[in-house]
């Protein structure tokens, strides 16, 4: 009996041996690749020249060797020379945090003003204490360098896909209005809303005049008010996002009125100071009852174009707590 078991356990053993050879298929040679005859050795592909006054030749050639520098320039404090990317953030239209006191410069680097960037102050200039001349490791930058530099300073400081630089310091904005009857013992008017995002009543036939707080950032990063302000003009309209055909007004900068509410109606802590100021009549103007929409346009030094305050982007309680209505 144990003999016949071992015989089928041997027959088992050879059918399966037979099957595994009937159905090993073979791979068949893949298809011809004409590329793999290519001998690529001594083939040099030549990179396109970096324009050296471009600020990609800069950073590549000056900046990421001579200022990328252990525990300086490397991220321990700006500007950050690591990457082209972070080197012309901290440079262009940056303000600087180690300024002269007397006669400060505005910006680290000054689109088309080398003598207003402090970038050639520190590479061509030794001022000891405090504003020594850069590199700190003594080796000044070479001539050639300097005069690559120069040349992309007055060229309008592009970045490197060759656009203009984006002005990054802060546009002028406006906190608040505050609105009157001078011919009424100075009744206050901002102050008559049924809730603060609501616009405020005014009457169509009195002469009203109105004051606005602005705030701005100087180039020392300080905070503020508006009686620096150019171009001081306020709109109105009777539609809330469409101001072609508005009223236009001057604003006029007055003596500051200090005041001690902030949002018109909301208490503050600190006076505040209104310096722009308007007086107006309604019917006059040829206003009909309804709702009137405001917009007032300012522009401070460092900016091309006044500042719309508020805008069509606003959010609508803004838009309305910056309206009035009449009767």
């Amino acid at each position: 009996m144990k003999f016949n078991i071992w015989i089928l356990m041997v027959l088992c053993c050879v059918g399966c041996s037979e099957i595994t050879k009937e159905n090993n298929i073979p791979t068949p040679d893949p298809d011809f690749n004409p590329y793999t005859d290519i001998d690529y050795t001594g083939v040099d592909i030549e990179e396109p020249p970096i324009d050296p006054t471009s600020f990609l030749g800069l950073h590549n050639n000056i900046f990421s060797n001579s200022c990328n520098q252990p525990a300086c320039h490397d991220g321990t404090f700006e500007p950050d020379f690591r990457t082209v990317q972070s080197a012309y953030a901290s440079l262009v239209n940056h303000p600087i945090t180690k300024n002269y006191p007397d006669n400060p410069l505005p910006y680290r680097v000054t689109p088309g003003s080398t003598e207003a960037s402090m970038l050639w102050h520190r590479l061509t200039m030794h001022n000891p204490p405090n504003f020594e001349r850069m590199p700190s490791s003594g080796n000044p930058i070479p001539q050639e360098d300097l005069d690559h530099i120069e040349e992309w300073i007055m060229d309008g400081a592009k970045d490197i896909f060759d656009n203009e630089p984006a002005q990054s310091s802060y546009q002028p904005w406006w906190r608040g209005v505050i609105a009157w009857l001078p011919d009424s013992g100075n009744f206050r008017l901002d102050t008559i809303r049924e809730n603060i995002v609501n616009p405020f009543y005014v009457p169509l036939d009195q002469d009203v005049t109105m004051r606005f707080y602005f705030q701005d950032i100087d180039e020392m990063q300080d905070t503020v008010f508006g009686e620096n302000l150019t171009f001081n003009k306020l709109k109105l309209s009777n539609n809330a996002f469409d101001f072609t055909d508005a009223v236009e007004l001057d604003l006029t900068v007055e003596d500051p009125l200090t005041t001690y509410y902030y949002y018109s109606s909301v208490p503050s802590a600190e006076p505040i100071l209104y310096y722009h100021e308007v007086t107006f009549n309604l019917e006059e103007l040829g206003f009909e009852p309804g709702i009137v929409w405001m917009r007032t346009y300012v522009q401070d030094t460092d900016h091309d174009e006044p500042t719309e305050l508020p805008t069509s982007k606003t959010e609508f309680v803004y838009l309305t707590h910056f309206a009035f209505f009449t009767d």
